[in-house]
């Protein structure tokens, strides 16, 4: 089977620029308070400024013995850009010198010739506390191991969300319409949470939480609610909506932007800014990932105040990078009943110790580190200096099965697809393998899947956490009748 990878925008541009600058030098360019006109490099750089970060002189791509031997410059005229390979992968090369990989070994879906570059890495026991000792009760997870994952968690690579103390306070405005006609007959609301700037009425940008709920019209009782991250990003609402309201659920979109945008620029504002009162965030601080899953929380609330939206029955999706905020959102939010993170790669429902496709060291670009805690950055590069694997992240205490495992007994559903390498579906899957135990643990049975390896366009949904791997691409389309087959052992409509 031929198979045709899809290359995204943002890869056809350089991840990440190679910086060679001291820590002193850094310093001189960062004022103590982030100026107006503060861009994604500024906010990064003086981030890694904090930590002692730098990246590394890198040799020429060309003239790098690190790179891979069955990969070329797509362009002859530009070896420096992007490269591929037979597969027409889009192969970059990160600022600490770490080129993307597609062998794998024989035990994932795309085995290669040159699967060394996969690594060796250590295994993170979920079962295990930090000194050595096991847990083999429900209560000890709750009361020993599951705080000591979710700090690792929070600090190290998702942020920690500031206490209550400093969070806004919201108020709501909904604006009623109907639409539709028969069965698809819908209300539509358009709501508003006005968020309370009076603890720094001088950021520059003032957040809201801005979201369209459609529930069915005909409906008597509070209906459950899929709550879609940045939905209108990939699809508009009609979409969501013709998957929902067949299975007797609403659908909300939630412009997750308006929040807290997509970049680094926007740290020193918006809800993060609001919060930090317009300073540098800190190392352990929350990113927009975090933010975005706060203001799920907040629609949560909503939904308790609105008699056609049943709060108990919330569930939250997101694709890609809203996929990764999906997943934050499940981990974070206890109130919600079910999640989707659809496509989730790197930073969200992919294994970061496994180098194939997408790696952290990808993601300390000046596009991407926004979306998590600057402590992420420390975790990039090699282990050894001049080394090239294995990698810094071997020693993080923590990994997307640790992030996974903050949500049982809940289920969860992972997908990936054929076309879709860069966020390493099978990576997605290892990530189900190694949160089962403590499925496994608290009464749940985890991921179900009798076949050795992932099979196309079959679902995994007998488990707790379900898995899809469907033919195709960047996508959630081909997945949700099976999401919502999963769902219906969950959650019944009344």
């Amino acid at each position: 089977m031929k198979i045709v990878i899809r290359t995204f925008p943002y890869l056809i541009l350089a991840l990440i620029a190679t910086l060679t600058l001291s820590s002193a030098t850094l310093k001189a360019q960062y004022p103590s308070f982030p100026p107006s006109s503060v861009t994604n490099t500024m906010d990064r750089d003086q981030m890694m400024w904090q930590l002692g970060l730098s990246f590394p002189a890198l040799p020429e791509k060309t003239r790098d013995d690190n790179a891979p031997t069955n990969a070329w410059p797509s362009s002859a005229t530009n070896p420096e850009g992007n490269w591929t390979d037979s597969a027409k992968h889009t192969i970059t090369r990160s600022g600490h010198g770490l080129w993307n990989n597609y062998d794998d070994t024989s035990a994932g879906l795309f085995p290669g010739p040159q699967s060394w570059r996969v690594g060796s890495y250590s295994t993170i026991d979920l079962l295990k506390m930090k000194d050595g000792s096991s847990i083999t009760t429900p209560a000890q997870w709750w009361n020993q191991r599951r705080p000591e994952v979710l700090k690792d968690v929070q600090e190290q690579i998702w942020g920690v969300i500031p206490s209550d103390s400093i969070l806004p306070n919201v108020t709501w405005s909904v604006t009623t319409s109907t639409g539709g006609s028969g069965s698809s007959a819908y209300i539509e609301k358009v709501i508003t949470g006005t968020i309370d700037i009076s603890r720094y009425p001088s950021v520059r940008n003032v957040p809201k939480i801005s979201a369209t709920l459609r529930t069915p019209a005909n409906a008597t009782v509070p209906v459950p609610v899929m709550v879609i991250i940045g939905g209108g990003f990939w699809t508009p609402i009609d979409t969501y909506w013709g998957y929902c309201s067949p299975n007797g659920w609403g659908a909300c979109v939630f412009n997750s932007s308006a929040l807290q945008p997509d970049n680094g620029a926007g740290l020193t504002s918006y809800l993060i800014g609001l919060c930090n009162k317009g300073h540098w965030r800190k190392p352990t601080d929350w990113g927009t990932l975090a933010a975005w899953s706060w203001g799920v929380s907040r629609l949560i609330d909503y939904f308790s105040t609105d008699p056609s939206a049943d709060a108990c029955k919330v569930g939250v999706t997101g694709h890609s990078r809203y996929g990764k905020a999906a997943l934050v959102a499940m981990a974070y939010e206890p109130r919600l009943a079910i999640a989707f993170p659809s496509c989730a790669g790197s930073l969200g429902t992919k294994m970061n110790r496994r180098h194939w496709g997408q790696d952290v060291e990808n993601s300390g670009w000046d596009r991407e580190y926004h979306w998590v805690a600057g402590n992420f950055l420390k975790w990039m590069g090699p282990l050894n200096a001049g080394g090239y694997l294995p990698r810094k992240i071997e020693l993080c205490p923590v990994d997307a099965h640790s992030l996974l495992s903050l949500c049982p007994p809940r289920p969860v559903f992972i997908n990936g697809g054929t076309q879709d390498s860069w966020t390493d579906p099978y990576g997605m899957y290892l990530t189900g393998v190694g949160a089962t135990p403590i499925y496994k643990l608290l009464g749940k049975s985890g991921l179900i899947m009798p076949d050795t390896k992932p099979q196309v366009d079959v679902a995994y949904i007998t488990g707790d956490i379900a898995y899809r791997y469907h033919s195709g691409g960047h996508t959630d389309a081909p997945d949700w009748p099976s999401f919502f087959q999963f769902a219906a052992r969950y959650i019944k409509n009344r």
